[in-house]
């Protein structure tokens, strides 16, 4: 930031796959935040760099029109309630192929055809009257979802792609735009978007890619292969971790695919690795071990502490240990992010501590905006017959009534306090949308209005508050510590002040299949459960930034005790006073 402006005032682009790392970015700006955040910088997703640079666009070139949503929830919903038209032959068709999802995942690109005439994708042979009504139907449902202002996130990159080959000179105005790019977790993106990279920024624009190969936890299936591949004798590697000390970095440097000495950050008084091990009549004990491990170790004194016990695996099993098997209470999360919901109280749910530190403060104000927005929709209040956004909401308000927009922005603020302090602001913003907020935009309080403002059910099937749900809490004494519970997968990016590894079952208990490399013994991996294993052993282990332990049952351990304790691992046998039934 100190170099800014730079030359001929060009900026830098930070993309992402996920708020979580802009958000920190912005905790450690500072005072930096008015030059990094502005005006010619971009910082965000990969999905909103292509929403506001391509796709939009390129909507508005079609359509002379902005979509209404680029969400692949609202997407599926609307797919949901048109797929009837599709009429019985080619629903009965898209049952046959139910492993692919269709047609909810249908991509444009799906219905490209041979010069045979025939569909490879969905395996239609167009020269046959019956198969072709059923490429017809299928093409037309999804024309009519786009041209309804709806896109998929498939949509929108192929849109972006479409807008690129039309309009080639875009690769220079980008260039003239950014000078540096950095990608983040570029062992996430997809080679469609490293296609999108290539194709949006020429030879005048320095590409830095930041990634982990050790950490590629997320499939991709046959259109969206892994687009990282990485060119050794351009790399710069990282060997220094700024999150944890030498006595983690020593455990999980031995759990790669690729094998990288890491280098702790040097501080003080580590605290010893912890393997916690339990026996049948003990698993769920576990997370009260962890607990008084943390409290031991006075991490509960931590200004931003955040408790972590994450698995592989989060469904129930039968016979096997999962994640629930540790805790009764646990829910697996939905990996579907629910923005808008039936009624108000359903937007005023507060959420832990350890939720707003990853997502910032102004989750609430998004919420209570979203809240707002939901009522202007309801009672057909438009922007010059357009839908309001955030940023247009707040622009009308201050442009029509400068006073109105500070008393706003004021009750705004103290709102969100007020829902994260858990008090009752929900007669005071129901009173607000039918008086003030409805005197400004003139509005009738109709009976869609009544019930979406005045309902008292309170939704819990969004992201946040399934996660919100799964907060384990231990006490000890006057002591309370809440311990999140999740899956690998839903805290990738994030820093914990400690994490507990739950040893889970995928094809074979996960611990128990990396026993060697948990004992420091590496060896090169060749099979693909191997490797898979020790990604998500990776990830799970180097989110703390002072206490890792692991839980593992004595069966998966019997034997290797000694060995570990060499590799440097404290073994707990505390719940081992039963025996297994």
């Amino acid at each position: 930031s100190q170099q800014m402006p730079l030359k001929k005032n060009r900026g830098i682009c930070v993309l992402t796959h996920t708020n979580v790392a802009i958000n920190e970015i912005k905790s450690h700006a500072d005072f930096a935040s008015h030059k990094l955040f502005n005006y010619p910088n971009h910082f965000g997703t990969i999905q909103s760099f292509v929403d506001k640079y391509l796709a939009i666009p390129a909507y508005i070139n079609k359509f002379n029109r902005r979509p209404l949503f680029i969400d692949n929830e609202r997407y599926f919903d609307k797919m949901e309630r048109l797929r009837k038209y599709l009429g019985k032959r080619t629903n009965a068709f898209c049952y046959r192929s139910g492993q692919k999802n269709y047609p909810y995942s249908l991509k444009f690109n799906n219905f490209a055809l041979d010069h045979n005439n025939i569909c490879q994708k969905l395996n239609l042979d167009l020269n046959d009257t019956t198969q072709k009504l059923i490429y017809n139907k299928l093409l037309r449902l999804k024309k009519w979802i786009l041209s309804d202002g709806i896109l998929s996130y498939d949509d929108a990159y192929f849109l972006a792609a479409e807008y690129i080959r039309k309009y080639p000179n875009l690769k220079n105005l980008a260039s003239k735009r950014f000078i540096y790019v950095f990608v983040d977790e570029m062992q996430d993106t997809s080679a469609i978007q490293s296609e999108l990279f290539n194709n949006i920024f020429n030879e005048n624009v320095v590409i830095q890619k930041i990634g982990d190969l050790n950490q590629s936890i997320f499939d991709y299936d046959a259109d969206l292969e892994c687009g990282w591949t990485v060119n050794n004798d351009r790399t710069m590697c990282i060997t220094g971790s700024k999150r944890f000390p030498s006595s983690i970095a020593s455990k999980v440097e031995n759990l790669c695919v690729f094998r990288q000495h890491i280098k702790g950050n040097g501080r003080q008084n580590e605290i010893t690795p912890v393997i916690i091990v339990y026996d049948d009549n003990t698993i769920q004990q576990v997370l009260n071990q962890f607990g008084e491990i943390i409290i031991k170790n006075n991490l509960y004194q931590h200004e931003n502490r955040i408790f972590k016990a994450v698995g592989w695996r989060g469904k129930p099993h039968d016979s096997k240990r999962t994640i629930p098997s540790y805790w009764d209470g646990y829910s697996k999360e939905i990996k579907v992010k629910r923005t808008e919901f039936s009624n108000l109280k359903s937007y005023l749910t507060p959420q832990p501590d350890s939720f707003i530190f990853l997502k910032g403060i102004n989750f609430y104000k998004r919420r209570l905006v979203g809240a707002f927005l939901k009522c202007l929709r309801i009672a057909k209040i438009t922007d010059n017959d357009r839908a309001f956004t955030d940023k247009k909401l707040h622009r009308y308000i201050l442009e029509n009534d400068p006073n109105f927009y500070k008393y706003f922005r004021i009750r705004l603020a103290t709102w969100c306090l007020q829902i994260h302090e858990k008090k009752e602001v929900f007669e005071e913003i129901n009173n607000f949308l039918t008086n003030e907020f409805r005197d400004f935009f003139n509005y009738q309080v109709n009976g869609e209005l009544t019930n979406f403002i005045n309902s008292s059910d309170s939704e819990v099937d969004n992201e946040e508050a399934l996660q919100s749900n799964n907060i384990y809490k231990y006490s000890s004494g006057t002591t309370e510590i809440e311990i999140e519970v999740s899956t690998i997968h839903g805290v990738k990016g994030e820093t914990h002040t400690a994490t507990c590894y739950l040893e889970t079952f995928c094809y074979k208990y996960d611990i128990k299949r990396i026993m060697d490399y948990m004992k420091s013994q590496y060896t090169e991996p060749t099979q693909k459960r191997i490797k898979q294993n020790l990604k998500m052993a990776f990830v799970g282990m180097s989110r703390p930034s002072h206490l890792l332990c692991v839980a593992l049952h004595r069966d998966s351990i019997s034997g290797q005790e000694e060995a570990l304790h060499s590799s440097g691992w404290d073994v707990n046998n505390d719940l081992c006073t039963g025996r297994n039934d």
